[in-house]
């Protein structure tokens, strides 16, 4: 009988934020900070995680330093790369109730001309929060929570991953208004914006 083994994967950081909380702004700062990043994938997404090709997405994710957004946020991968990815690093990234309220229904009228259930988004905001905080209690070593309005975040981001840099916070990437035409031409499609929790 022949026993294949595993591939064993080099540790990750994963930006485990939910979408609309500054995901891409993690990312572009993981770059800057020497990572190699991806975000999301269309295929990825659709072809792997939604088809569980678990294994797919796993080895798409070996080929980076980092992650951010989908569907690494999902509650069903974050333990999986927790322990597929050992010694890996999780970021969350946390924003207040409201301006993500508003964040989320500004992009989704960009991507759709429609408003998104802002109650049943809510929800899954705080259900997402709640796997989160609870998955990595006590676990300050290889999580951080970060708040997007944190004037030292991208301070406390480098520190955490034993980099050294002068700025303070974090650049800003991801305007709704600008990145309407990107989402539009290969990102995000309707259907996926139900996706996120």
């Amino acid at each position: 009988m022949i026993m294949l083994r595993r591939p064993r994967y080099n540790a990750k950081v994963f930006c485990i934020g939910f979408n609309k909380t500054g995901t891409t702004t993690v990312g572009k700062s993981l770059e800057l900070l020497g990572y190699r990043n991806t975000s999301f994938n269309k295929k990825v997404f659709r072809e792997y995680y939604k088809k569980n090709e678990i294994d797919k997405v796993l080895r798409y994710t070996a080929k980076f330093d980092s992650t951010d957004d989908l569907p690494w946020l999902k509650v069903d991968m974050i333990p999986v790369l927790d322990k597929e990815f050992l010694s890996s690093k999780f970021i969350y990234r946390t924003r207040d109730e409201k301006s993500w309220k508003k964040s989320l229904s500004n992009w989704s009228f960009n991507l759709t001309g429609k408003y998104p259930d802002l109650e049943k988004e809510l929800n899954s905001f705080r259900k997402h929060k709640e796997f989160v905080l609870e998955y990595f209690a006590g676990r300050s070593d290889d999580f951080i929570i970060l708040d997007v309005k944190d004037p030292t975040g991208y301070k406390k981001l480098a520190d955490f991953l034993g980099k050294t840099t002068s700025r303070e916070a974090f650049p800003h990437f991801n305007e709704t208004k600008a990145m309407r035409k990107t989402i539009r031409d290969s990102l995000m499609e309707p259907e996926d914006i139900n996706s996120q929790g």
